[in-house]
Formats: structure tokens, C-alpha cells, sequence
């Protein structure tokens, strides 16, 4: 998987079907493009594995339209032009890190490669490559921005604007990133969307104005539905061997999605997920698939995340009996991103008056025992 195709006419009107993985996810697509182009009559566009775990592979199929219509918006609403330079730290199987290219695309501008795991704790490679590229812009997630606030780093004068998507935003985090000099600009996004669906080029936190492409609203359960140039097709996923397409357009064009907002106008407030999955270092994380896991083992416990400053949340593995010991059994064999960072010992699971675990009391366990 090259990146630098993505700076071509050939790449972006080209008739062909782009499948982008996360070469250390080991996701299996095999078949996949002969089931899109065979089945489903889908022959040119852009395929991501969805951020996560969702139980099952999920695949988003964007066209090439939607994301170039999505590019262009963002370069007019944050008056990005031809001159800039773009650090292209994120990777490209990430919506992020495509859209960073289909931007520098639209308006001409440079994008200088990065690579995308050569990220830091203290932030030092990329502050490096930033200088070295005189940069002007880039994108970070919340977990990025964390690492570079706590050592106290200064944003390189080159930088205008650093856009920040990928998880919870915290306020506080943004206030002190921009006391260190850092450009923030909150966005709200997700593969579904090619990218942005609002940006606060303000770099107010809460409330982002949507981008023009965009309509939102939310139903009576707070639900955010979205309509807009740059939905994605559909979404494939796998059942009994088998490919299944959904189409992403329910009604009327509009998208109904896994995430909970408030509208006020033309701005919109994330609340929170619908699903059961929660953001860590700006991937989605299936809660329920990983308790699903925990029945499998046999381990009586409960996973749950709890808020965490560096990385959005923290997997913490609440059990009843051998804390370490079902600890390394529950995380061999997953990925970094879903291993549980603890474990507390409870003795006995609280349990509501039904008999289900409680959640909430779980949850208060988790908390109760941080640091």
C-alpha cells in the first residue's frame, strides 16, 4: 500500500477499487473486492476496515467523489490553499490520514510523508519532522496531543493548524495545548462521513459548526443522524462465511449513526457512543465483544473503561478471583489497543437484584481503584 499514488489525477479518477488495511490488524478481506465489483456492482472507490472492534470485520466503502467532496469543504471552511505543507503522519489506512492527501489533492498543496509508527511518547519524532518539513499543518488524535502537552512541548512556529479527531475531547487538554502555542482545531468525524462532518476552526471543543456539506439532526434517544456529499456507500461486514453489504442511505438520504449528539443550529455537541464501544487512543473498541470474550474464557469479571487523560479511556478487567492471573490470560493473543491495562480483584461481582452484573457499581470499582 503506497501513498504516493494519493497525490495523482490517475489515483483519484481512476476507475478501481482501493482496499486499505491496517497491515499489523492481520484483517482477513479476502474476497472482498470480487464480492463488491461481482455482487454489488461497485467497481471504483476507497475501502477502510472501520477504527476497532465491532465483534465482527466492518469495511466502509467510500467513493472517490465523496471523499474529494469532503476534502474540498474542509480546505474552504479552514481557508487551507495550495501553499501549505502537510506532515502526513497519520496512516492511510486510516480515514484521517486519506483525507490528509485528498486534501493536499484538491488545493496542490505537499504532503510530507511520516511514518505513521514512528510516533514518540514524548512526541520527539514528529516535532522533529514538523521542523525538518516546515509543516503548517497536521493532524493529531487526543492521545498525540496528550503526549506533547505533558512534556510541555512548544508547537513549532511553522505550524497554523493542527486538527485534533479520534476520540473524546477534553477541554482542559485543548486549553493547555493551546497555552504551549498549539493551533487546535476540534473536529467531529468517522470513517462513515471520508473524514470531518464538523470543525471548529475557532478551536472551541464542544460545540463545532458543521461544514456545509452536512446536515444533522437527533431523534427523540439523542441518536445524530447525518446527510451529506460525503456519505459513504455502504458498509460490508461478514455473517456465517458470507459478505453482507448494507447500504448506508436509510431514509430520505440520511445516515443514522452509532453516536449520541445535541444540535443547536448548525452546531453540533458530541455526547456519546450508542453502541457499547468507547474510544481508546482514537480507535473503537467493542465493550460487549470484549465481554464476549470474557464468557468465552470462562473468567468471571466484567470489562469496563474508565476515563483516562493520556489515552480518551482505559480497559480496566474487574474480576472475582486471581486478578493477574486472568489478566494475561484475557489479553493474550488481542491486540495492543484491546488489552485491559489492570485488573482489580472485586472477591464477589456486584450483581443488580436480577442477578446481571452491575455495571455501575463495576464501574465505580474501576475508579475507585486508578493509579
Amino acid at each position: 500500500m503506497e501513498t504516493t499514488d494519493l497525490s495523482s489525477p490517475g489515483y483519484w479518477e481512476s476507475e478501481s477499487l482501493d482496499l486499505r488495511l491496517n497491515p499489523k490488524r492481520g484483517i482477513d478481506a479476502t474476497g472482498l473486492g470480487d464480492f463488491l465489483a461481482g455482487e454489488i456492482g461497485i467497481r471504483s472507490g476507497v475501502v477502510l476496515a472501520s477504527s476497532g472492534s465491532g465483534g465482527v470485520g466492518k469495511f466502509v466503502v467510500l467513493s472517490k467523489a465523496a471523499v474529494l467532496a469532503s476534502a474540498r469543504a474542509v480546505n474552504a471552511c479552514g481557508g487551507l490553499t495550495g501553499d501549505d505543507i502537510w506532515l502526513g503522519n497519520l496512516p492511510t489506512f486510516h480515514v484521517g490520514g486519506i483525507g490528509i492527501h485528498a486534501r493536499a489533492y484538491a488545493n496542490g498543496a505537499k504532503v510530507v510523508p511520516m511514518p505513521w509508527d514512528a510516533w514518540t511518547r514524548d512526541g520527539g519524532a514528529f516535532l522533529a519532522a514538523i521542523d525538518e518539513a516546515r509543516a503548517t499543518l497536521a493532524s493529531l488524535t487526543p492521545t498525540h496531543l496528550w503526549d506533547l502537552v505533558k512534556v510541555g512541548a512548544r508547537a513549532p512556529e511553522s505550524l497554523r493548524g493542527v486538527f485534533l479527531g479520534g476520540g473524546r475531547i477534553d477541554p482542559l487538554l485543548v486549553a493547555r495545548a493551546n497555552d504551549l502555542g498549539w493551533p487546535v482545531w476540534p473536529t467531529y468525524g468517522m470513517t462513515e462521513t471520508a473524514s470531518q462532518v464538523a470543525t471548529s476552526f475557532e478551536g472551541d471543543p464542544e460545540w463545532l459548526p458543521l461544514l456545509p456539506i452536512w446536515e444533522a439532526r437527533a431523534d427523540e434517544e439523542g441518536r445524530l443522524w447525518l446527510r451529506g456529499g460525503a456519505l459513504c456507500e455502504g458498509t460490508v461486514t461478514e455473517a456465517a462465511g458470507r459478505w453482507v453489504y448494507q447500504p448506508s442511505r436509510v431514509a430520505d438520504g440520511w445516515m443514522a449513526t452509532g453516536d449520541a449528539a445535541v444540535i443547536r443550529g448548525r452546531e453540533l455537541r458530541f455526547s456519546s457512543r450508542l453502541d457499547g464501544a468507547v474510544k481508546v487512543s482514537g480507535e473503537l473498541v467493542s465493550l460487549p465483544a470484549l465481554n464476549d470474550r470474557l464468557a468465552l474464557l470462562g473468567i468471571a469479571g466484567m470489562v469496563v473503561a474508565v476515563p483516562e487523560d493520556r489515552r480518551g479511556n482505559e480497559l480496566v478487567l474487574v474480576c472475582e478471583t486471581r486478578a493477574e492471573e486472568m489478566m494475561a490470560r484475557f489479553n493474550a493473543g488481542l491486540p495492543p489497543i484491546e488489552q485491559v491495562a489492570r485488573v482489580v480483584e472485586a472477591g464477589v461481582l456486584p450483581r443488580t437484584g436480577i442477578g446481571k452484573p452491575d455495571r455501575a457499581a463495576i464501574e465505580a470499582l474501576a475508579r475507585g481503584r486508578q493509579g
